[in-house]
């Protein structure tokens, strides 16, 4: 598909969005389904409150509701249901890695917050956060920011930003919450919490705990070798502490935990029947808020520790080259930020910030084989990293129905130096019912500490560099209908890619190649009635490296198309009926995955129904229904039909 053609053609596609105006936008009985809020206040799009309508950047909200909707459900598993998103490895065995696949963009360009705060893994070669950390229960709110964002939010925010909001406290003194659901593959999830507030002070206290049997997560091509199922437990626990000084001036301190242990197979189409892994992700953030009138100032410090381990002993020899290997992957990120707000007139303000970051990892390999003994270290007292990073941004609001946003963003960084960032992003209000808008936004990733300090380290790698341009338009009704389409392309040079000496043999890490991505993305989410919400979307991605006059296809594993549908049913006011499709495209192997090219399609079909008591909810999960057999990395099993049913309880 041209580019050139679907921008000038882009705009013309929205208005049609425009007769969506013309449904009717009368108050509807209590028994219909809850019209979703189309004008939300988010917080992501410029580190301040606004709403949703005065912002041309591409923010999609999924609200309690949305996330209570899908019950049964792990937080990658509910991200790939929306635009954009490729989450390999979210429907494989519990404790599968995520490949956080978000607009083509290769895993670890998609920066994830935790209220306020980048988290990231700095023991990963991507710097990836570990998305299985975070359970379902624990999630108040998610925003999703599209785009290159690394103006307000720094590195690794090259395609986009996924912001989660946890759970806040109730204002009555004393809430009690429990869960409790059972399904396929054994799995038994549960978990209780208490919260409240009394006078300045609130408090919030959440435990979760989850326990599956799994499934081989490796396939048996043969159907005969009878691999093992390999299982997963996890606990995680969250608390908080806020207490107000004045209605202008609070203090919140927040810790979160979580520890899970799983099975794994020695590789593709390989079992493994004494190989285990184990993730530990600590947080601990506290947090300073001041807001009076026009002016905030908010600061936070946080503390991040990730600890991963794999060990593979010599009960069972899967493979000739080691009988005992053990891999201790540990990482620290320490935050320092404040930041402030201030609107000098009615619809302009200004956000400015300094931040401070210090990552450092120690990591440690041994391995036994065969064919002679191998061992690697990695030391904290060598591998760290230090940031700092000044920015601001101007907004302007509903000026005659035009909004505008300007930004820029100075990084030092401790090994390769400066770099800059910037940000244009106007809007215009064509009616009161649709909207234009144009971003352009450069944004970078910083080397990991292992492309820097490993034995294949290179400290003289500069930061990837990218610079991503949308367009797009708008249309909504009163009466809870949307239709968003946005066209993007995405060029990014520096990549960091593993490059092997063709003569010499010698292996580091490079920057070489420079990558050209683009696409579009189209959401729908329409009321029919009283009683139906239907919500759709569709999401084109291609792209090419370059590498001198060579240009080369390597969106490995990502489809050009992904669609996905759901029809929100509410026959009465305590029940929902929602059947969901997925459709995935055809899409290219990775450069060692063993089978056809191209991956062929496939659909997923799912079912969700909930009944709603006084103090109680009932809900069922149904996911592919038609038990379709299908693979996100040859060699792995996906889950076949799978159930989950539960109850959740609020007193």
């Amino acid at each position: 598909m041209s580019m050139k053609k679907f921008f000038f053609s882009l705009l013309a596609l929205a208005l049609a969005g425009k007769a969506l105006a013309q449904h009717d936008s009368r108050r509807e009985p209590a028994d219909s389904v809850k019209i979703k809020d189309l004008n939300p206040v988010v917080v992501t799009a410029s580190k301040s409150d606004i709403k949703q309508s005065q912002t041309g950047k591409i923010v999609t909200v999924l609200d309690a509701e949305a996330i209570r909707q899908n019950a049964g459900r792990t937080l990658p598993e509910l991200l790939n249901m929306q635009a954009g998103f490729m989450m390999v490895g979210s429907n494989n065995s519990p404790g599968t890695n995520v490949e956080n696949y978000f607009r083509g963009a290769p895993s670890g360009n998609l920066l994830i917050v935790i209220d306020g705060v980048p988290v990231t893994d700095p023991s990963q070669i991507s710097n990836s956060f570990d998305l299985n950390s975070i359970p379902l229960e624990q999630i108040e709110r998610i925003e999703i920011l599209r785009g290159g964002q690394s103006t307000i939010w720094g590195s690794d925010a090259v395609a986009g930003v996924v912001q989660i909001f946890l759970k806040e406290a109730a204002k009555k003194p004393l809430a009690v919450h429990g869960t409790f659901s059972y399904g396929t593959y054994n799995t038994l999830r549960t978990g209780v919490g208490a919260d409240g507030s009394i006078n300045k002070f609130s408090y919030r206290l959440q435990y979760n705990y989850q326990k599956s049997k799994g499934f081989s997560s490796a396939y048996d091509s043969l159907g005969n070798k009878g691999f093992d199922p390999d299982g997963f437990s996890q606990n995680n626990l969250e608390a908080e502490l806020k207490y107000s000084f004045s209605k202008y001036f609070s203090v919140k301190l927040l810790g979160t935990l979580s520890d899970y242990h799983y099975d794994l197979d020695e590789s593709a189409y390989t079992d493994d029947r004494d190989y285990t892994g184990k993730n530990k992700n600590n947080l601990g953030i506290l947090t300073l808020n001041y807001h009076r009138n026009r002016f905030s100032w908010n600061t936070s410090v946080s503390y991040q520790k990730a600890e991963r381990g794999f060990t593979d002993d010599s009960m069972y020899i899967s493979s000739p080259y080691a009988y005992y290997s053990n891999g201790e992957y540990n990482a620290a990120n320490f935050t320092l930020e404040s930041y402030i707000n201030y609107q000098f007139r009615k619809n302009m303000q200004l956000v400015g910030g300094l931040l401070y970051m210090h990552q450092k990892t120690d990591q440690h390999d041994i391995s036994l084989g065969s064919y002679g003994n191998y061992s690697e270290t990695l030391g904290s007292d060598s591998a760290f990293i230090n940031q700092y990073a000044a920015y601001a941004s101007f907004l302007v609001t509903n000026l005659s129905g035009f909004d505008f946003e300007a930004g820029i963003r100075a990084n030092r960084h401790s090994i390769y130096g400066n770099n800059f960032t910037y940000t244009i992003n106007p809007s215009f209000h064509v009616s009161s019912s649709l909207k234009a808008f144009l971003n352009i936004s450069s944004a970078y990733k910083i080397p990991s500490l292992y492309q820097l300090f490993s034995e294949y380290g290179n400290q003289s790698l500069k930061p990837e560099s990218s610079t991503t341009w949308e367009l797009g338009a708008q249309a909504e009704t009163g009466g809870g209908s949307m239709i968003r389409v946005a066209g993007f392309i995405r060029d990014t040079k520096d990549l960091i890619i593993f490059y092997t000496d063709p003569v010499t043999y010698s292996s580091k890490y490079v920057n070489q190649d420079s990558q050209h991505d683009y696409g579009f993305e189209v959401e729908a989410d329409i009321r029919f009635g009283k009683a139906f919400y239907w919500i759709n979307n569709l999401s084109y991605v291609d792209g090419q490296g370059v590498e001198g006059n060579l240009k080369t296809y390597n969106l490995y594993r990502r489809p050009k198309f992904i669609a996905n549908t759901r029809l929100n049913w509410q026959p009465t006011a305590r029940l929902l009926l929602a059947p969901a499709l997925r459709f995935v495209g055809t899409r290219q192997p990775g450069p060692f995955d063993i089978g056809p090219n191209p991956m062929p399609s496939y659909y997923n079909l799912d079912f969700f129904s909930s009944y709603q008591l006084k103090q109680a909810r009932l809900f069922a999960s149904f996911q592919n229904i038609t038990n379709q057999q299908y693979f996100d990395i040859y060699g792995y099993n996906c889950k076949r039909f799978n159930m989950m049913v539960g109850v959740d309880l609020s007193l």
